[in-house]
């Protein structure tokens, strides 16, 4: 009988997320990975045949853990969706919530290194951004359903919220500060204001 892995896979997509989110999945090298997972590289690629199909498969795995949290907390969680969508955006460029955790996305970090053009590591990328995008639609829809209108189709409000989102992690993940007043006229915006009773 052979001997209990140490490391489940869980766990090693769990740290090749977080390594590459801190990192970057271009400045994560087979080493890196073999020292944060404690594991060989023969044993890495026995389970995900490749760098880059565990780096693929940790990006579902954040997706799931980290994107789908917030998805489910703010854009189905919510009473108001637009209120959700708010609160999906401000708490994304709240630098003390998670103090711990590296600043940005790692999906919208990943869309511009060049280990966007690996083709798995690009469709876990985008199964990312429409999961976001897909959320988005679902809050704009009940909202739309509670009598919110719009002069614009909500399919192009979709893209434009999701346009500005990855923007706005941009932005975080390269060190910018106080963006919460730009986010708010941006909402304002695109969504109406908060009347002011409710500010």
């Amino acid at each position: 009988m052979g001997r209990p892995a140490k490391t489940t896979d869980s766990d090693v997509l769990d740290i090749t997320y977080m390594l590459a989110w801190q990192r970057g999945c271009d400045d994560v090298t087979i080493r890196d990975l073999e020292i944060a997972l404690d594991l060989r590289a023969p044993s890495i690629y026995r389970r995900f045949h490749s760098r880059d199909e565990l780096l693929a498969a940790a990006i579902d795995r954040y997706v799931e853990a980290v994107v789908g949290a917030r998805v489910r907390r703010y854009l189905e969680g919510t009473d108001d969706p637009l209120e959700g969508i708010r609160w999906f955006f401000l708490s994304a460029v709240d630098s003390r919530a998670q103090p711990r955790k590296p600043r940005g996305c790692l999906v919208a970090t990943t869309s511009q290194q060049s280990s966007y053009a690996v083709p798995a590591i690009r469709d876990a990328v985008d199964r990312g951004t429409a999961k976001v995008w897909d959320a988005l639609m679902a809050a704009l829809d009940r909202a739309s359903a509670r009598g919110h209108r719009s002069a614009w189709p909500l399919n192009d409000l979709a893209w434009t919220l999701l346009q500005n989102f990855l923007g706005v992690l941009m932005l975080a993940r390269c060190g910018h500060d106080h963006l919460e007043p730009s986010v708010t006229v941006m909402l304002d915006a695109v969504l109406g204001p908060i009347p002011l009773k409710e500010r």
